[in-house]
């Protein structure tokens, strides 16, 4: 059993290896915690070593005991403790206050117990391994089930925000309770969708969660692709890199929004990101819909989607050949005129209607 126990140092190896070979990130939006991928990677590595190198723990724990193999799991329920404060925050925030409060009571215990007894250097530290030796075994004990469903249940893996159709009727409740178009009748199709622009009124949109910001974005998203004629896309938030707001997947037919970007940017970043995309969107309908075929597609009016089309196939992502090369790209040009041009008018009816 003593070898098992001193093995159990792989414990926190094989978190390390994990981080390292699956896409992992740390984003904890009731901290303003936004790791992308390689400070995530960073951090754990940071924590495990600290924890198996200079804790002072380790000297009383690691004796090829059972404690031995608690010391170990010690970082690797920490990380996970942040795992699954991704997915239940506030639950997570009252066991780290359950623990807090079990390390105190622990302490303030065998410290009085000391007291009863004549002070010498050996009972101290006879106490102090005591006091170590319990508060492995208490930390152990009270984030097993939530670190157990961080690893089980959500298999390690930070949270994607989906578009919910509940949680959308509920906003639009409270946004009809504090906008009313007054029964206006028009043709405008921005007037007829003016409780949406309501939701982007800037103190209403730094007021809403991550969950609920998203809810929003993909009615802005079927709004754009209903404007431009070609069928909507569902959209997801997530941590998809430090320098990436937006992204269309083609392939899956996706959207994604960099949750960071969600919750930090002004309203009306996020509205052009979402223009922007929903613009790339189109494009890629545009490209795989046409039939090339057709004489009619030679000609000067098929200019532009003709070059769309030799973008598409020979796309420049701005890692591979540089920022400029990748905004200066016939696909991204136009997107980027458009997006200007649409949040520019979202905003003027944001700013008039309710402002």
């Amino acid at each position: 059993m003593k070898i098992l126990y001193k093995w159990s140092v792989l414990l926190p190896m094989a978190l390390i290896l994990f981080v390292f070979f699956e896409p992992f990130t740390l984003c904890v939006p009731g901290i303003g915690l936004y790791l992308e991928r390689g400070v995530s990677e960073f951090f754990v590595v940071m924590i495990i070593c600290l924890w198996l190198c200079c804790s002072p723990f380790r000297k009383s724990c690691c004796n090829g005991t059972v404690t031995e193999l608690l010391f170990n799991l010690v970082p690797v329920e920490f990380i996970l403790l942040m795992i699954f404060a991704q997915w239940h925050f506030v639950i997570a925030i009252i066991i780290t206050l359950l623990l807090i409060g079990g390390e105190t009571f622990i302490f303030i215990n065998l410290r009085r117990d000391e007291q009863k007894h004549r002070i010498t250097k050996r009972r101290h530290q006879k106490y102090k391994a005591a006091f170590q030796r319990l508060s492995v075994f208490t930390v152990t004990a009270v984030l097993f089930i939530p670190c157990l469903m961080a690893s089980l249940i959500y298999g390690l893996q930070s949270p994607t925000y989906k578009a919910d159709v509940e949680l959308w009727e509920r906003i639009l409740e409270e946004t009809d309770l504090l906008y009313d178009n007054q029964g206006i009748m028009t043709d405008d199709l921005y007037l007829i969708n003016s409780d949406l622009w309501g939701c982007f009124e800037e103190n209403r949109w730094d007021e809403m969660s991550i969950k609920e910001k998203i809810t929003v974005v993909q009615k802005l998203v079927d709004f754009e692709s209903n404007a431009l004629g070609v069928p909507t896309v569902p959209v997801n938030a997530a941590l998809i890199g430090a320098f990436t707001l937006g992204a269309y997947d083609s392939e899956t037919n996706e959207m994604w929004i960099n949750t960071e970007h969600l919750a930090n940017s002004t309203v009306e970043e996020c509205i052009r990101t979402v223009c922007h995309e929903t613009f790339h969107s189109s494009q890629y309908y545009i490209v795989s819909t046409l039939d090339w075929d057709s004489p009619a597609t030679k000609t000067a009016y098929f200019d532009e989607l003709r070059e769309w089309q030799f973008n598409e196939e020979n796309y420049k992502n701005a890692q591979e050949y540089g920022f400029s090369a990748y905004e200066n790209q016939p696909l991204e040009v136009a997107a980027r005129e458009y997006a200007e041009k649409e949040s520019a008018k979202i905003m003027h009816y944001v700013k008039n209607v309710y402002g």
